[in-house]
């Protein structure tokens, strides 16, 4: 059954027709009638209701993907749905390559895990121990970080904001350089706060490279991509590790909703935990054989190492419930099912894993963060959660506040990024924490004491420490309570210097049209020892607002972090002159006979110095 529309087929002759018909035939399935979907489905009602759900999700989309579902090994479902390239009506076929975006973090555990059975390295030990001699080392000298933290996603240091990707054809570092040049800082203690970060994940690769003494690359080639015959998957960050995908990746264009992306393709310099790209179906080879527990697998020698693949590695604070096993995160669907949801920059791939029925399924497309058609999907194998609200609760206003991602940057120059991201939550009357500031936005729904789930339908849980400090834990992500006074003031910081960033700009503006006036005019202007002071303090709050602006723009797009640093210096400089002006107006600025809308004028640009310099305190932007 088709799910895309092949324009102009019957010009090309019936022979063409029909090779056009085959090419573009999204499914293919696998007589299976004996296995029972974790769902209740069976495996020959999997191909109907799944072609029934794409088929309706397809009315509203034009992007395409493929669909992997396998159960012990034998594939019982395999489609290819919609365009690759829907300008030039390229259609999603067997050969058409996706991204694993975070997905490609397993590859990462399963080395860090191969390292372990050899002996080479131990889980449980600081990480110092498998680093080399320098920066790497003394960051994490007596900060207690192990490999098994770096797994739980549990290290404390947050994601590194920039550098994540630079444009098609740039230049871009080794991954020890990368990790080196935009080295976080720890927010949390190793093992309290969970936060899904590429950059930790990068480390961890760098260990596997370090210790095993190869490349990254090289030891994935050599202990994953061989033996599993994954012969069209690449990794590095141009794909030149194999020119077969990197040529098929220029056919595949990228959206948003109907919309392609202009900018379709980056490198990734922390490219293990972020850049492989492949096809479907070496996605789901690899995905199926974590479900191998016995000698047979290709990726482990000992069946003890696949056996405990699954085995609980961390569990939700103040409850037994399995949160991550190895770096895969537990998801709560009908059943608890293992695994990861993988988003690049431009494109989405799942892998969902289930131990007991040895159940995989896969989705790839390359939409943005689509997750509508892929937890459909992902329901009708594994069955929708059951979700019930208790009729009664109490003691909830201890979870309203202010809350910060695990991985958000709440120190140092990107401190603007943090702040931005934070949620402040109260609560309703339908015991919901919804975001005021924002028209009343439901953001989590409480169903008892201890579960949550966020308002598109994923569930987690939330817990209070003693200390006051409370916590919602998403599978991926801790959400932090965060200090309320401090992001109030960063709030009216952030409107006080946005005040006087279009009070700055206009002073400097009036100054040159009237400089200009005048010099037509051929007038002169009375006579002001302190006006120069004043003008050029207006222009260097002018000037500190575009920088701190330009630094924002930076950061969100996930610049280079040498353009976020380069900005340090400007921020010094205009905290300076803020201190320089505030001293000469003290001293003569506001006893200086002039006229009182003068005076006025040095006043104001005196109260907005000191919020200059008050506002690049609060933001970290002069440490």
């Amino acid at each position: 059954m088709n799910f895309t529309k092949v324009k102009n087929i019957c010009k090309a002759g019936l022979g063409v027709a029909l090779s056009a018909l085959i090419l573009c035939s999204p499914v293919m399935a696998y007589a299976q009638n004996d296995a029972v979907l974790p769902s209740g489905l069976s495996a020959s009602e999997a191909q109907t209701v799944l072609e029934d759900i794409i088929n309706s999700e397809m009315q509203i989309t034009v992007t395409g993907g493929t669909v992997r579902l396998s159960v012990g090994g034998e594939m019982v479902y395999s489609g290819n749905y919609g365009h690759a390239d829907v300008e030039n009506s390229i259609i999603v076929d067997e050969n058409t390559v996706f991204e694993w975006g975070t997905a490609s973090h397993l590859l990462i555990w399963v080395t860090v895990l191969q390292l372990a059975e050899d002996g080479m390295i131990d889980l449980d030990t600081d990480i110092t121990n498998y680093l080399p001699e320098g920066d790497l080392k003394e960051e994490f000298d007596g900060k207690g970080v192990t490999l098994m933290h770096l797994m739980n996603y549990s290290s404390g240091y947050h994601d590194s904001f920039s550098e994540k990707i630079v444009p098609q054809g740039s230049a871009y570092a080794s991954l020890e350089e990368t990790l080196i040049n935009n080295m976080p800082k720890q927010t949390y203690a190793a093992g309290n706060v969970v936060a899904l970060s590429d950059w930790s994940a990068a480390l961890a690769s760098y260990i596997v490279e370090y210790v095993s003494g190869v490349s990254y690359a090289d030891y994935v080639k050599e202990n994953i991509f061989t033996p599993l015959a994954m012969e069209k998957t690449a990794l590095l960050p141009d794909l030149s590790d194999n020119e077969t995908v990197m040529n098929a990746r220029k056919e595949v264009k990228s959206y948003s909703g109907n919309i392609a992306l202009a900018n379709n393709f980056y490198h990734v310099p922390l490219y293990p935990a972020g850049m492989v790209t492949g096809t479907a179906d070496d996605f789901h080879k690899f995905a199926a054989e974590l479900l191998v527990q016995d000698g047979s697998s290709k990726l482990f020698d000992k069946a003890e190492t696949a056996e405990a693949l699954f085995d609980t590695t961390l569990a939700y604070t103040g409850l037994e419930e399995a949160r991550i096993a190895h770096g895969m995160f537990v998801y709560r669907m009908g059943v608890p099912v293992y695994g990861i949801s993988g988003v690049s920059m431009t494109q989405t791939a799942y892998v969902y894993i289930e131990p007991e029925s040895k159940t995989c399924l896969t989705y790839m497309t390359n939409e943005y963060n689509e997750t509508k058609l892929g937890t459909k999907i992902a329901e009708a194998v594994f069955g929708a959660p059951e979700v019930t609200k208790a009729p009664e609760l109490s003691g909830l206003r201890v979870y309203e506040g202010v809350y910060v991602a695990g991985n958000s940057v709440i120190d140092g120059k990107a401190t603007f990024s943090g702040f931005m991201s934070a949620l402040f939550l109260t609560l309703n009357d339908q015991n919901q924490l919804i975001m005021p500031m924002l028209g009343k936005l439901p953001m989590f729904d409480i169903l008892d004491e201890s579960n949550i789930m966020l308002t598109e339908g994923s569930l987690g849980h939330m817990y209070a420490y003693n200390d006051g400090t409370t916590v919602i834990m998403m599978p991926t992500m801790d959400y932090v309570s965060y200090s309320a006074f401090t992001y109030w003031m960063q709030v009216i910081a952030l409107i006080a210097m946005l005040i006087g960033y279009f009070y700055s700009s206009l002073v400097v503006l009036v100054a040159i049209f009237g400089f200009i006036m005048r010099k037509i005019n051929k007038s002169k202007l009375e006579e002001s020892k302190f006006r120069k002071y004043h003008y050029i303090q207006c222009l260097n709050v002018t000037l500190f607002s575009l920088v701190f602006a330009f630094m924002t723009l930076m950061l969100m797009s996930s610049a280079p972090m040498a353009s976020v640093k380069s900005t340090g210096i400007m921020y010094w400089l205009g905290s300076v002159m803020s201190l320089i002006y505030m001293v000469f107006f003290w001293k003569s600025g506001r006893t200086e006979k002039v006229s009182k809308k003068a005076k006025i004028l040095y006043w104001t640009t005196a109260v907005f110095s000191v919020i200059t310099v008050a506002f690049a305190l609060l933001f970290g932007l002069i440490f």
